[in-house]
């Protein structure tokens, strides 16, 4: 066990945030934020790289593809993916959801920081769909006022855009994709997970899950080494370099509907 125990991979594999170590076992918050004490799990401390698949859950699913795929797989299905190729170079990392369940995005911050994680990136596939481009659609959002969450944001544009375009199939993307901040009416950060954690985070939109000829593209067993590896490389050249990255553009203006709730979470098995 480390000297100072900072999560928890329970016996069911869901990693939760430790809030105090006892002689019972652990307290810790459950995905949905509640409190619990859990008698058994691998406890861990610093981590370098938290991966955040967006949505989870029968509730907040994300987008669904025609194909009847929803987002919240395949974001998942990319995060694990990104998760083992950072312990393959001694990056060590965790994902904020291990399988399909909810958790609010307060709850992962709070994980992200109570790890004193350096970095973290939220992993999502857009909708709905813009128009016909030549080049991929990709988007990354970024916290405002952020010097490392831009450069982060700058290396993650750089190699999905790089990776993505060496397949041959028709994309769509906004007329000012890039890497952006998104503010809400209000001057804050308008997407909770980049709003929430004092961790520097980017979210990145690997494109069109909402646009059918992208939706079959990530449901080819091809497509998930291919983004993952690119973000795990985006992840390596910020910890190892000085990279700045490309695709600034603009920010946008934008109040997105509120994340999901403890009303409707449901805390998976936890173990004991």
């Amino acid at each position: 066990m480390p000297t100072n125990p900072l999560g928890l991979l329970t016996t069911t594999g869901v990693p939760v945030t430790i809030l105090a170590a006892t002689l019972l076992g652990y307290q810790v918050l459950t995905p949905c934020g509640n409190e619990v004490l859990l008698e058994d799990g691998v406890a861990f401390g610093t981590t370098t790289v938290v991966i955040d698949p967006g949505h989870g859950g029968p509730v907040d699913t994300g987008a669904v593809a025609s194909t009847g795929v929803a987002e919240k797989e395949i974001n998942l299905l990319v995060a694990q993916a990104v998760e083992q190729l950072l312990w393959e170079q001694g990056i060590s990392a965790v994902v904020t959801r291990s399988g399909d369940y909810a958790s609010p995005l307060s709850v992962r911050a709070q994980l992200a920081d109570s790890l004193d994680a350096e970095i973290m990136v939220s992993i999502h596939h857009n909708s709905p769909s813009p128009g016909p481009s030549p080049i991929p659609g990709v988007e990354v959002f970024i916290q405002a006022n952020s010097s490392t969450s831009r450069r982060l944001g700058g290396l993650l544009w750089k190699r999905a855009m790089q990776a993505l375009d060496g397949f041959d199939i028709i994309w769509v993307a906004a007329d000012d994709a890039g890497v952006m901040t998104v503010l809400n009416s209000r001057g804050d950060d308008a997407y909770g997970i980049i709003r929430h954690p004092q961790t520097s985070t980017a979210l990145i939109e690997l494109g069109y899950i909402s646009n059918r000829a992208e939706a079959e593209l990530q449901q080819d067993p091809m497509y998930v080494p291919v983004a993952a590896g690119a973000i795990a490389q985006a992840i390596s050249e910020y910890l190892q370099s000085d990279g700045e990255g490309s695709g600034f553009v603009a920010g946008r203006v934008f109040n997105p509907e509120p994340g999901v709730g403890k009303d409707v979470c449901t805390d998976p098995d936890l173990g004991r």
